[in-house]
Order: structure tokens, then C-alpha cells, then sequence
């Protein structure tokens, strides 16, 4: 046989290399397709790779260098493993790396062994063995030693375990009596001159059947790496800035978060029905059509055609797995798949772990059934994995991210598997359903979620922060879970907290959600239902939309008048909102009407220093103000702000409040030295209690650039004003500002 150089490019044609080396594909388990008999003297040198040479690959560049480094084809053992999350891209990669070497290496065997199961494994082994000549009727170990002693033979090798996810078939946590009664790592060649590539979703490979560092984590595509993807499979001969360019691209990558299979299956399916990429993206965003289309499963020559190809069942198989190995680590990823997949506290793991039914009464919180240490493996196992991934965090907390895709297709296999139970149980004329459905796992999760949210106060609003996209998460499921109510009291109470931090857009959302819940269980004259009404209509005055504000404002006035009484204190709060309203408008002698009204009211079913009566003498102040009659108003002012410092305390928002309402009756005076002695005050609190960013906080940075302006300060003014409209810019929006 001619020689080549290890670094010669060889022609390949229909499998068989100009060498006349074979190449065997199809399924190792079945057929395999011998080539003619080599001229030269010494043996064929046999390569078994099931699958042809995936001509659509993206070079990962930095995963192929950091391979071929830690696999060079030089002489000596050496091993590796690939893993990552299903549908990463590892078996491609490995896929590749073996027809490299094929290319670079005349004299190199190469064996694909499917590790999967016992059952590919020596099926496997079996075809192997038949290649190389080994007698046909040896069976069981038998066979599995011989193979691997014709393996060590010869004089360079390869050999690819590809989906090694259940590690305990090798030895790694095997239980004795489980499965064969010796592990199957005894039977993988070790000689001196061969090469071992894993592949595995489980990271646990690293540190085990490789060493610690001969690890290579595939994770999802770079975004230009994943825009090639789409365009090779869409069969598409343009260039990667091309296809950026295309609309919707960008958005679709972003929902898919760069996962190869799923971008893979995108594209096979936009290239069969002729789609764009946002007609796609447009049929992702539709939820009667988003699992129709993410559970498609195109038959891939890449792929065994007994394994599902679905976004949606690809990860079947290792969450089954989980469930064998640890109970724990399966309900937390069954509730995780319900919060927001960013940013998950480690405290949300460990409460949902010590979460448990006890005889089916109601769940109650265990603080000893479940150790600090039990948690913390349990959570580790999902995330070697890649159903979790770790996050440090500059505090040096545990925080963990899941896969959005993961998170998807969790809920739908509990989806399909409710489905199945209840139509086995209606068979059966059962009288309960299964209780581990869908219905189950996101009603632990809102309870969870629950839990953590704390009420609404400065010293908790870290802590609301903390878990503010878990409960509007949770917020979403109210309807499967059958937990409207306890849904719609999660949301008000994140509704408060971002009343409190003046955040109106992402508020709005909330109160609209608990509104519909709360009028579709509770009905429309229930009190709750009339409080999220009223809340909605907050939301509105804040953001300037005064009309839509006035007339919900007037709906509830009518209806707690009914519902309530005249003098209860909501339909009061009513009232005072409508003539929030009309000030808001300019209509100051209406406002000034029913502010006076509303103060009697509460004089009389309150009492004086009750916060909502000091609450209405400040309003009826802002009255007299808006007329110019700045005396009265000042001589107000003053009284409000010596109430509330009693009452709520100096650094309360509403005190600081009344502060600021004295500096723009001093202001409008023309006492600017006072006004601006005040307003510094003011802005340190505001900065100290609510934050830079609160709108507050932003209307006493105006105020004192107004102050400065009227001095006559017209460079401090300006400085000022710019940070304004920059901090306007980020907090409510370019239109707002």
C-alpha cells in the first residue's frame, strides 16, 4: 500500500478512501457493508463509523482546537470526553474529530460504539468483533474481552463511546447487583497506542472515566456559529453576514438560545415549508402552535433512527435517569421548570427540595428532612447534567440558570404524561388523576415562590428583587395549576413592591394578569377583584394616561359604593383617587371639592393622625397650590410634615415626601435659599431610601436643578438636567422622557 503523510488530505468516494480504505456506516447494530478485499499483503485496516461525514458542521473552532490538543494522533493513550447538555452538538463533534483522523492517519482502526445501554454495547462489540475476525460464536464477556484484546492489537486505534450518559455502566456510583456483575470500563482498550473520545450529557465523566481536566464542556453556539448552522441547513449559499441581516435571525437564534439541535430542526423545517425565519419565530410565539412545531422529529443521517430528534424529547431519556438516581434532584427540576430561567437562588432550590406531601395532606415546609448537603448534591447532579448551570455571584452566592428549551420540554412531557394518565384512569373509571402532573409541579412552585416573596417594605426590597421574575413567572401557570386566587394575592403583592420602586411599565403587566384572574374566579363586584381594578387604574395615573385612569377610577367608585358603603375606607380611597385624577387634568376647583369631602370623611371614620387623613390634608395642600394660594398651602404642608415625622418616621417615603412638597411651596415663593437647603435633604434621603433610579428621586434632582436655575446656576443646572434625562431615558423609556 502506498504511504501517506499523517498531515495528506485523502480522497473520499462512496465511503472508501483512494486507499481503498473502507468506511462502514449505518447502524453498527444492524448491517454493515464490507468493502473489496485490500491488494496490499497486510490486513484491511477497519474503520466502523455509523454515520456518513456531516457535511452542514460549524467548526467550533475553540472545542476543536482543545480537542486535537488533548487528542493528538501521535503515539500513546489518551483520553477525553465531550459533555454538555442533548442537543449541544456532541456527537457531531465527535463525529468529526473521527473523520479527521481518518484523513490525517492511514493506519489509524476507528470504533464507534453506541454506550448508551448494556444492550448497544454489546451489540456493538459484537459487530466489531465480526470485522476483526474474532470467532463469531464467543458471547458475553467472553466476547467483550476478545474484542478488546483485538482492539489493543493493533498498532494505532480509536475508539468513540458516544452517549455515555448512565456512568454506573461503567462503574461510576454502581450499586452492586445492578446490571452486569462487573462494570463495562473493563472492557474498553487501554493499550499504549490507542486514543478514547466519550461523549456524555453527565459532567460527573470528568474526574472518572477521564481525568478531572480532559473535560471539554460543550455548551451552546456563539451567535455567529449558530447563524451559520441555520443557514447550511436551510440550504442557503450565503454568508454568515447575510443571514444576519435577514429579519427575525437574530430573535429566532435568541428563542432557540443557540441550541444546535434545535436550531437544526428550525432549519430543516423553514427549508421543507418554504419559511422565513420570522414566519417561524411568529409560530414559535403562538402557543397553540409552539410544542406542534418544537416536537417535530425530521429523520437526521447523523442520528439513530430509533432516537428521537424532537427539541422536545431529547432530554427524555436523562431526566428519567435522574429520577432512578436521586428523587430529590427530580421534583427540584420538575419546579424549576416553572420559575424564570435566570438568576434562580439557591435558597429557591433548597426550599423546594424540603417541600414534601405527607400522606396527602396539605405540604408543609420540613426543616429537617433534607440536609444542607443533601440539597447541594442534589442540585449538583442537575447541573453535571446541564439541566442547571452554576452561576457565582460577586457575593459569592449560589445562583443557577436552566436552558429556556429544557425548561420547555419538562413541562411538556409532564403535558403528555397527565394526558396519558387521565385517559388510562377515565378508562379505568378511576376516581383521581395522576397527582404528578403538570398541575402538581407549578402549583409547588407558585407555593415556593410563595414563601420567599416577601411583603413589601425598605428593608425587604432586596428580597423582592431577589425574586421578582420568579413570581411573575409562576404567574403564568395560575390556570393549569388551578391556583387562580393564591396566583392573583402573589401578583398584588409584587405589585406593591414595584408601586413602592415607582417601576410602572413592568407593574401594569402584573395588575392587568391579577385583574383577569381575579374577575374569573372571584367575579366582577368581589372586593379583590375591585382592589386590582383599582390598582390597574394607579398604574395608568402614574405613567400620565389620566383619561383610561379616570374612567376605571369611576367604575370603582360606583362599585365599592355598592359592593362596600359610602363610608367605608376603600370607597373613601376611591374618591380621593378620582380627584388625583382630575388634578392630574388641570380641574382644581373638582379636585378641590372632593379632597375636602374626603378629608371630613376620614376625620370622621379614622381619626386625625391616621396616615390616610394626613395623606388627604396633603392632597387638598396640593390643591390650594395648583390655584397659587401658596400660603395656605405651606401653612398645610407644614402641619403634614410634623404628622408623618410623629407618625411614620423621618425616612419614611411619605414624610420625605411632604418635604419635598414645602420646597416647591418655598420655590414658588421665590425663596430659592430655603427651597435649596430643603431640596439637598431631600434628594440625600431619596438616594439613601429609594435609590437613584426611583422616579422620586429623579423629580428632586429636577427640583434642584430648577432651584439652581433660577439662581442663575445655569451650568450646575445643566449638568444636573442631563443626568435627569439620562436617568428618564433608562427608567421609563425613550418616549417618556
Amino acid at each position: 500500500m502506498p504511504a501517506h503523510s499523517p498531515h495528506e488530505q485523502r480522497e473520499v468516494s462512496h465511503n472508501q478512501f483512494r486507499d481503498h480504505t473502507v468506511i462502514h456506516q449505518g447502524n453498527v447494530q444492524g448491517n454493515v457493508y464490507y468493502g473489496a478485499p485490500h491488494p496490499a499483503a497486510r490486513a484491511e485496516v477497519v474503520r466502523v463509523i455509523p454515520y456518513p461525514r456531516n457535511e452542514d458542521l460549524v467548526h467550533r473552532r475553540d472545542l476543536i482546537d482543545r480537542l486535537d490538543k488533548l487528542l493528538p494522533s501521535t503515539l500513546g493513550l489518551r483520553s477525553a470526553a465531550l459533555w454538555g447538555l442533548g442537543g449541544s452538538g456532541k456527537t457531531q463533534i465527535a463525529l468529526d474529530y473521527a473523520y479527521r483522523r481518518c484523513d490525517a492517519d492511514d493506519d489509524c482502526y476507528v470504533f464507534w460504539v453506541h454506550a448508551d445501554s448494556e444492550a448497544t454495547f454489546l451489540a456493538d462489540y459484537k459487530t466489531i468483533g465480526k470485522k476483526l475476525g474474532i470467532d463469531e460464536r464467543l458471547d458475553g464477556t467472553d466476547l467483550l474481552d476478545a474484542v478488546r484484546n483485538g482492539i489493543e492489537a493493533r498498532s494505532k486505534w480509536l475508539m468513540i463511546l458516544d452517549n455515555a450518559d448512565n456512568l454506573r455502566l461503567f462503574g461510576v456510583g454502581q450499586v452492586k447487583g445492578e446490571g452486569m456483575a462487573e462494570n463495562l470500563y473493563k472492557y474498553i482498550p487501554h493499550a499504549l497506542q490507542g486514543t478514547v473520545l466519550w461523549t456524555s450529557r453527565d459532567a460527573h465523566i470528568a474526574g472518572t472515566l477521564v481525568g478531572a481536566r480532559r473535560g471539554v464542556e460543550v455548551q451552546s453556539m456563539a451567535v455567529d456559529e449558530a447563524t451559520t448552522l441555520l443557514a447550511r441547513v436551510r440550504d442557503e449559499p450565503i454568508s454568515t453576514e447575510q443571514a444576519v441581516e435577514e429579519a427575525g435571525v437574530d430573535a429566532l437564534l435568541q428563542e432557540l438560545q443557540c441550541l444546535p439541535l434545535a436550531i437544526s430542526q428550525a432549519g430543516a423545517y423553514m427549508r421543507r415549508m418554504s419559511m422565513t425565519a420570522e414566519q417561524y419565530l411568529d409560530l414559535l410565539r403562538q402557543g397553540k402552535t409552539r410544542w406542534e412545531v418544537l416536537k417535530v422529529s425530521d429523520a437526521d443521517r447523523h442520528r439513530r433512527p430509533e432516537v428521537s430528534n424532537s427539541v422536545l424529547e431529547t432530554w427524555r431519556i436523562s431526566i428519567e435517569r435522574i429520577r432512578v438516581e436521586s428523587e430529590t434532584s427530580y421534583r427540584i427540576l420538575h419546579v424549576v421548570a416553572y420559575v424564570d430561567c435566570q438568576d434562580i437562588p439557591h435558597e429557591l432550590v433548597a426550599a423546594t427540595a424540603r417541600r414534601y406531601d405527607k400522606e396527602d395532606e396539605e405540604d408543609v415546609i420540613s426543616t429537617g428532612q433534607v440536609s444542607d448537603l443533601e440539597v447541594l448534591e442534589a442540585a449538583t447532579r442537575l447541573t453535571e447534567f446541564s439541566f442547571l448551570s452554576l452561576r457565582q455571584t460577586e457575593d459569592s452566592g449560589r445562583r443557577y440558570e436552566m436552558h429556556k428549551l429544557v425548561q420547555e420540554a419538562i413541562r411538556y412531557g409532564l403535558r403528555v404524561r397527565g394526558s396519558v394518565a387521565t385517559t388510562i384512569g377515565n378508562a379505568l373509571r378511576a376516581d383521581e388523576g395522576p397527582k404528578e402532573d403538570e398541575g402538581y409541579y407549578c402549583g409547588k412552585a407558585l407555593q415556593v415562590v410563595g414563601d420567599l416573596f416577601p411583603s413589601s417594605e425598605p428593608t425587604t426590597w432586596a428580597r423582592c428583587e431577589e425574586y421578582l421574575t420568579h413570581a411573575i413567572q409562576v404567574g403564568e401557570w395560575a390556570e393549569v395549576g388551578g391556583t387562580e386566587t393564591e396566583t392573583a394575592n402573589l401578583l398584588q403583592r409584587v405589585s406593591y413592591f414595584l408601586y413602592e420602586r415607582g417601576r410602572w411599565r413592568e407593574k401594569e403587566p402584573v395588575n392587568s394578569r391579577a385583574w383577569g384572574l381575579r374577575r374569573e374566579v372571584l367575579g366582577e363586584k368581589h372586593p379583590d377583584t375591585i382592589d386590582s381594578m383599582a390598582d390597574l387604574a394607579a398604574t395608568y395615573h402614574a405613567q400620565g394616561r389620566y383619561e383610561e385612569a379616570e374612567g376605571i377610577y369611576q367604575e370603582v367608585l360606583e362599585l365599592r359604593r355598592e359592593v362596600l358603603e359610602e363610608k367605608h375606607p376603600d370607597t373613601i380611597s376611591s374618591m380621593a383617587d378620582l380627584a388625583a385624577t382630575y388634578h392630574a387634568q388641570g380641574r382644581y376647583e373638582e379636585a378641590e371639592g372632593i379632597y375636602q369631602e374626603v378629608l371630613e370623611l376620614r376625620r370622621e371614620v379614622l381619626e386625625e393622625k391616621h396616615p390616610d387623613t394626613i395623606s388627604s390634608m396633603a392632597d387638598l395642600a396640593a390643591t390650594y397650590h395648583a390655584q397659587g394660594r401658596y400660603e395656605e398651602a405651606e401653612g398645610i404642608y407644614q402641619e403634614v410634615l410634623e404628622l408623618r415625622r410623629e407618625v411614620l418616621g423621618e425616612k419614611h417615603p411619605d414624610t420625605i415626601s411632604s418635604m419635598a412638597d414645602l420646597v416647591a411651596t418655598y420655590h414658588a415663593q421665590g425663596r430659592y435659599e430655603e427651597a435649596e437647603k430643603l431640596k439637598d435633604k431631600v434628594l440625600e434621603l431619596r438616594r439613601d431610601v429609594l435609590r437613584e433610579k426611583h422616579p422620586d428621586t429623579i423629580s428632586s434632582m429636577a427640583e434642584l436643578a430648577a432651584t439652581y436655575h433660577a439662581q442663575g446656576r445655569y451650568e450646575e443646572a445643566e449638568r444636573i438636567y442631563q443626568e435627569v434625562l439620562d436617568l428618564q431615558r433608562d427608567v421609563l423609556g425613550e418616549e417618556a422622557s
